[in-house]
């Protein structure tokens, strides 16, 4: 099976009735890489548990990225960003360490 083929499969048998696709629940036993995705639409990924590391590079959003309510037992990086609009960092609570080096910022800094 071509991976054409498996998108074709899951849009016959997971698009809703606001013609979405839903393949939210589903349960791997083995490292998962969906990664070079082209969606013309929204992607939402929400209530993931990762037992080992969550990657998350290189993305390129033409909307808004929201990213709320991560809980992480290990170390969050967040490296490189580049923002056209305005970045929202509110409500961290951080037991270990807060690094927060090399930001150029055109607009103005609200503390």
């Amino acid at each position: 099976m071509t991976k054409q083929e498996l998108v074709k499969i899951i849009e016959d048998n997971f698009t809703n009735e606001n013609g979405d696709i839903d393949i939210r629940g589903l349960k791997f036993d083995a490292t998962v890489i969906i990664s070079d995705m082209k969606i013309n639409g929204n992607l939402y990924q929400s209530f993931q548990k990762v037992n080992g590391n969550l990657h998350q590079s290189f993305q390129e959003v033409e909307g808004n990225l929201h990213q709320n309510y991560q809980e992480v037992s290990g170390d969050l990086y967040q490296n490189s960003q580049e923002v056209s609009g305005d970045l929202y960092q509110n409500s961290q609570e951080v037991e270990g360490d807060l690094y927060q080096t090399y930001q150029r910022v055109e607009g103005k800094i609200y503390n």
